[in-house]
């Protein structure tokens, strides 16, 4: 049976846009990396309401804080940018069509996909979800397209490009033109499509927040984030939602109100207590199951690079580096243990175990600090959260050794050595 089911996840491993995206994803990996750095610098050692300033009462040269800012810009704030670029290049390598081309292709029409106007003004702006982390799924995609699109230009990569010369190369240039005006025609499209779901309101979906105490709504929106970060695209939850969410706001209010006090707040289960505070210490397991029970050595070597990110609460780069997204042998885990930190959780905040999260922390704070702090400083809170780092780096564990098994198991199919059976 697990043979079977492996044999299964390597056939779709195998099909084409799951070569593309793994091409892309390695290819984004760099960029993605250097950007986490820049980003943790940013916001948790360079901005005035960082967590080394709080802390520390430091301040840094806004000069540098700028800086930081420009590379996270130019490298991960590009990523869903860099894979349509790679994206539609591999597809096009894959079926042997110009991959220069199309690569330029997939990067300018994704351009036109992002392009928007700013408000009521006559201006326009980009896309900036769609360009960064949070669009590489959607730049997957469209690439992948784009270079399909290039089989309308014949056999210009397997017979003319580099073989003959370029008065000969002219005509095979010209068919270049047809995929080009399609990519550019097929963005412009989606992009009118997307500019009038946002007019009716539909793209607020993936504005949610968790307005009311509901803890079902809270688990939900949970939920729908972890799927959408596995598949590189961004869900509700995609900020501290403190501020955005009313109930925190009067958690706040109360307890200054009664100097203090965070046994009687009026919500205890809020996104900012459950989701925000222990749920994202996720990352942070997956990053120590990697790295004390993956026996690949790039693996290990991986998530030392990633150490210093993740441990601030950004793992885009153990994402796409590992690969968890888009990896079928990942989803269960990824999806289902921040959920199981927020059902744990609220059984304390029940039983008065905990005290509820309620004072809203710097920017960047690691997510193991992040209840310590939130609580005003309780020792239970803190010994909560590490506790559930290491719950769930075992739980992560085991779907590490899983996935190695398979992988090794899948080489083994096609290399034929293995039966299917």
């Amino acid at each position: 049976m697990q043979k079977q089911v492996i044999f299964e996840i390597s056939k779709i491993r195998e099909m084409s846009f799951f070569k593309t995206a793994r091409a892309a994803l390695l290819s984004v990996f760099p960029f993605v990396l250097i950007g986490s750095f820049a980003k943790v610098a940013t916001v948790a050692l360079l901005a005035p309401d960082s967590f080394l300033s709080g802390i520390f009462g430091m301040e840094l040269s806004q000069r540098f804080n700028s800086l930081c800012n420009g590379i996270y810009a130019m490298t991960g704030g590009l990523s869903g940018l860099l894979a349509a670029h790679y994206s539609a290049g591999y597809t096009a390598q894959f079926l042997r069509q110009n991959y220069k081309t199309a690569a330029t292709t997939g990067f300018i029409a994704y351009l036109a996909l992002c392009f928007q106007q700013a408000g009521q003004s006559h201006g326009f702006v980009f896309a900036y979800r769609l360009l960064g982390v949070q669009g590489i799924l959607a730049g997957i995609m469209f690439g992948y397209v784009v270079g399909k699109l290039f089989l309308l230009s014949g056999e210009f990569w397997s017979k003319v490009e580099g073989r003959e010369g370029a008065d000969q190369q002219l005509p095979g240039s010209f068919r270049m033109l047809l995929p080009l005006f399609l990519a550019l025609a097929f963005a412009i499209i989606l992009n009118f499509a997307g500019s009038c779901l946002f007019k009716n309101g539909i793209s607020q979906s993936q504005e949610m927040k968790a307005v009311t105490s509901s803890f079902p709504s809270i688990l939900w929106l949970g939920l729908l984030t972890s799927i959408g970060t596995w598949c590189g695209l961004f869900g509700p939850y995609t900020s501290s939602i403190f501020f955005d969410e009313a109930s925190a706001t009067k958690n706040l209010n109360y307890a200054l109100a009664h100097h203090g006090d965070l046994t009687s707040v009026p919500y205890k289960l809020t996104t900012y207590s459950t989701y925000f505070t222990y749920a994202q210490l996720a990352g942070l397991g997956l990053l120590l199951a990697l790295m004390f029970v993956s026996k690949r050595r790039n693996r290990r070597l991986l998530c030392w690079w990633c150490l210093i990110p993740v441990f601030f609460g950004y793992d885009s780069a153990l994402n796409i580096g590992t690969p968890v997204l888009l990896n079928p042998l990942f989803l269960i885990p990824y999806v289902l243990v921040p959920q199981l930190n927020m059902v744990i959780v609220s059984a304390f905040y029940k039983l008065g175990i905990l005290l509820p999260s309620v004072y809203p922390v710097w920017g960047g704070t690691p997510p193991v600090l992040r209840a310590l702090i939130a609580t005003n400083g309780s020792f239970a809170a803190f010994f909560v959260s590490i506790a559930l780092v290491m719950m769930d780096a075992f739980i992560y564990g085991f779907f590490v050794k899983n996935a190695e098994h398979a992988g090794e198991l899948m080489n083994r199919l096609k290399g034929g050595l293995v039966n299917e059976k």
